[in-house]
């Protein structure tokens, strides 16, 4: 009896000391890419999980995608009372990922260089368990198509854009993985604050990410620096802006007037090659001097490295081009007017007056003999009509180069008058003008009814345009 107790009592206590040693040991190897699980695991070990799902270990997320020399990622572990790391994927030089700041809750992962490693996070749940968990680590080098940028102002668009090339542009970098949540690098360049661009002098260049890709865009003349960060990664653009730039890019002259000097700057010790539209208007010799032969309006151009820059020469009779100085000079005056019935007292003027008197004062009067009234427009086009005195039937626009200083044009913006062609306004053509902003464009001189005033503003090529004419060909 003793004896059987004895072993009764012996064989108890094995068994509690086994249950013991089993509730002691308890590791769960888990992992979402099965050929990186750990080689000590066995399919009974993997099944055994803490009892309350809700408290088991695990990672914020199981890949992850960071950039070389970029930012530092903190991988975050949830329900973990405590953790150890351990880099499993065989490294044979430079490291790809260094880990630091080590805690139960979270590690820190610096992206040294480009490759593929597997991080072996040992963590234990609040009962004891153990449960080891794998994170897939992607680091991309990211880099720049080109590290400089040559403009030109002189082409139609005189921008560029650089590929930021090394990377997936859908992925999520930086993120928790869930790509439906989260940012992909190529919006994230445009809207993460992480991801910004520096221009060194805003005055020369401006730049800006775009559909992965950095847009450039010149300004002005010079030269500066691009700094850009995408996640800590720096990069720089070295831009360089060219413009060739005339020293006139309009001239506005009569025929018997002397050589014109034209000058391209910038060109350096690229050769420039000089060509005109129109010999019979004006020629140009290698040097860019420009020579006057006859009434028209031609192009000068001044090739130079695959790029054109233009002067519109355009020439007038000596009349005409004094008639233009003498209307000009009347819109800078103080006190002038529009009157119909005053039309023709002094500093009183209507459309067809200020025409009128501009050009009588050289002899010319569109056929009108009364010696102390002016025509109407209607009859001043009349004239131009009957007499071949017509450039155009119909409005032209200014590039086109067929109009000269000094010429009339003829409007009808009422419909029916009972005058010839309906025509109700006249204006003088005063030449070409060029601004940076807009490019070429030309000017009409005009008494105006609405601005009460003789003015100078641009011409528009439109619909109440009826035709043109050349009062003066001499």
């Amino acid at each position: 009896m003793i004896k059987n107790r004895v072993r009764m009592e012996i064989c108890l206590l094995l068994v509690v000391l086994l249950l013991i040693s089993l509730a002691s040991d308890q590791t769960v190897y888990a992992a979402s890419y099965e050929p990186y699980n750990h080689p000590e695991a066995t399919e009974s070990e993997i099944s055994i999980l803490p009892a309350d799902p809700n408290s088991i270990p695990k990672l914020h997320t199981e890949i992850l995608y960071l950039l070389a020399s970029g930012n530092p990622y903190e991988l975050q572990v949830e329900n973990a009372v405590s953790a150890s790391y351990e880099l499993l994927a065989e490294e044979l030089q430079a490291p790809i990922v260094t880990l630091s700041k080590e805690s139960a809750q979270s590690v820190t992962i610096t992206p040294v260089a480009a490759g593929q490693t597997v991080l072996s996070v040992t963590a234990v749940a609040a009962d004891g368990s153990q449960i080891i968990l794998t994170c897939r680590i992607m680091v991309s080098e990211l880099f720049l198509e080109k590290d400089s940028v040559e403009l030109y102002l002189n082409d139609p668009d005189p921008s560029e854009d650089i590929a930021v090339e090394g990377i997936e542009l859908d992925t999520v970098y930086y993120g928790s993985g869930d790509t439906w949540t989260d940012t992909s690098i190529r919006d994230a360049m445009i809207y993460e604050t992480g991801c910004s661009i520096k221009v060194g002098n805003p005055k020369v260049a401006d730049a800006y990410f775009s559909d992965g890709t950095i847009h450039i865009s010149g300004k002005s003349k010079g030269i500066t620096n691009l700094k850009i960060n995408i996640y800590g990664v720096q990069q720089s653009i070295r831009v360089t802006v060219h413009h060739y730039t005339l020293n006139k890019y309009t001239i506005n002259t009569y025929l018997g007037s002397g050589i014109k000097n034209l000058k391209l700057k910038g060109a350096g010790s690229h050769k420039v090659t000089w060509t005109t539209g129109n010999k019979r208007v004006a020629s140009v010799s290698k040097t860019g001097i420009v020579t006057i032969h006859g009434i028209g309006t031609t192009k000068i151009t001044a090739k130079v490295n695959g790029r054109k820059v233009l002067c519109i020469v355009s020439v007038s009779s000596r009349t005409a081009y004094r008639v233009v100085k003498d209307a000009r000079a009347i819109t800078e005056k103080k006190n002038i007017q529009y009157s119909q019935q005053k039309r023709m007292s002094r500093n009183y003027y209507d459309c067809s007056s200020l025409v009128y008197r501009c050009y009588r004062t050289y002899g010319l009067r569109f056929g009108y003999t009364h010696p102390t009234w002016a025509p109407t427009a209607a009859e001043e086009g009349r004239w131009c009509v009957t007499t071949n005195h017509l450039v155009a039937q119909q409005a032209v626009p200014v590039f086109d180069c067929k109009l000269v200083p000094g010429d009339t044009i003829y409007y009808s913006f009422n419909g029916n008058n009972g005058r010839y062609r309906n025509i109700d306004h006249t204006a003088i053509f005063a030449g070409y003008a060029y601004d940076t902003s807009i490019g070429y464009y030309g000017t009409v001189i005009e008494a105006s009814s609405s601005s009460n005033t003789v003015t100078e503003r641009m011409y528009y090529a439109s619909d109440s345009i009826q035709f043109i004419g050349r009062p003066s060909k001499k």
